[in-house]
């Protein structure tokens, strides 16, 4: 077994308790203490390893801290650097903007958009376990019946998301039923609701940034986790807005920065 030294605390690095939750969210089994204990240590290299693969084996214990935290930050859309362990000026913007309030933003993100940020990293249930907090979105969306997360949840996630902010949802786990939810919007904002058909289906997110050509969404069972991915907007089905909420005066005011997470066979 890999024995790895406590690291140093590092300025800007993310809050421990943060990591916990998304170590967790991966599969593992540590007490979310905030606490950099040996169990916590093993797993992010466990982590770091699984990712990069036998080139993390000699890092110090801080530098596998800081490439976790670059896992974190590029799930989250906010770093597209290397998975290397080395803060450099990258890593450092990625960090000010995770940390950064949202309402340091000129237009603070709409009220479901800040709910859903804070599900990043959630990730399916390893084998025959069930998250918990996937499990949770099933029923906050108006269908508690379903125990499983094995069933399509990336309309639980939308419904979830909208519910917490006080907004209606739209009852359904179909993700395409999203595609006639409030008003129906001409071109993308950040925070709109965006539907794509698939094969077999739909997908629902929400919308985090575009260009002309693509469209990133923050979305559930996106890879069978909660991320940020990137849609050609030829794929798109409708985007839309909840009804009688004002619509932001900048359409792209607090966007995410763009990735290339692979969005998986669900979406």
């Amino acid at each position: 077994m890999t024995t790895i030294s406590a690291p140093a605390a590092s300025a800007g690095s993310l809050d421990m308790g943060a990591i916990q939750r998304a170590l967790n969210a991966g599969g593992a089994h540590l007490a979310e203490d905030g606490e950099t204990g040996p169990a916590t240590r093993s797993a992010i290299y466990a982590a770091v390893q699984a990712r990069v693969g036998g080139v993390a084996a000699p890092w110090s214990a801080e530098r596998l801290r800081i490439a976790y935290e670059q896992i974190m930050l590029r799930d989250a859309g906010l770093y597209r650097g290397a998975i290397d362990g080395v803060a450099g000026p990258q890593t450092h913007a990625a960090l000010a903007q995770w940390s950064a309030p949202v309402a340091a933003s000129p237009a603070a993100l709409p009220p479901w958009l800040v709910v859903a940020r804070s599900y990043i990293g959630t990730h399916e249930g390893v084998g025959a376990k069930d998250n918990p907090k996937i499990v949770e979105l099933y029923a906050l969306s108006g269908h508690p019946e379903v125990e499983h997360d094995a069933v399509p949840w990336c309309a639980a996630f939308v419904g979830a998301c909208l519910r917490k902010s006080g907004l209606p949802s739209t009852g359904t786990l179909r993700a395409i039923d999203y595609a006639g939810y409030g008003d129906r919007l001409a071109s993308p904002v950040v925070g709109a609701i965006a539907t794509k058909k698939r094969d077999g289906g739909g997908h629902v997110f929400f919308v985090v940034d575009f260009d002309e050509t693509q469209i990133w969404g923050l979305g559930g069972n996106q890879s069978d986790s909660v991320n940020v991915a990137r849609y050609s907007r030829s794929v798109i089905h409708s985007v839309t807005w909840p009804h009688g909420v004002p619509l932001p005066a900048r359409p792209r005011d607090g966007a995410f920065r763009k990735c290339a997470v692979s969005a998986g066979s669900e979406a």
